[in-house]
């Protein structure tokens, strides 16, 4: 599972995890906020029978960001300071 920008605890991490998630939002062809039980919710389905036969790939739960590709020059890829978490 390749997941999208999703503002959890451990991508705060990231210290400019913020401009990725509002970049996404703003250009990912389902313009709205990830969730993480949607990232869950694949990952149930992958390891129940439905999707039994299904290896070897990458799926992306992104809200298809990865289709729309980020430019080298994105600002969404600036680093920027985010505030410590507390």
């Amino acid at each position: 599972i390749s997941a999208g920008a999703l503002g959890s605890r451990a991508a705060r991490a990231i210290g400019f995890i913020g401009a990725m998630i509002e970049y996404a939002h703003h250009n990912a062809p389902l313009q709205k906020d990830l969730k993480a039980e949607e990232i869950g919710n694949t990952a149930a389905f992958l390891v129940s029978e439905k999707a039994s036969a299904i290896t070897g790939v990458t799926l992306y739960v992104d809200n298809g960001m990865h289709a729309m590709g980020v430019a080298v020059d994105s600002p969404a890829l600036t680093p920027q300071q985010e505030p410590a978490l507390t």
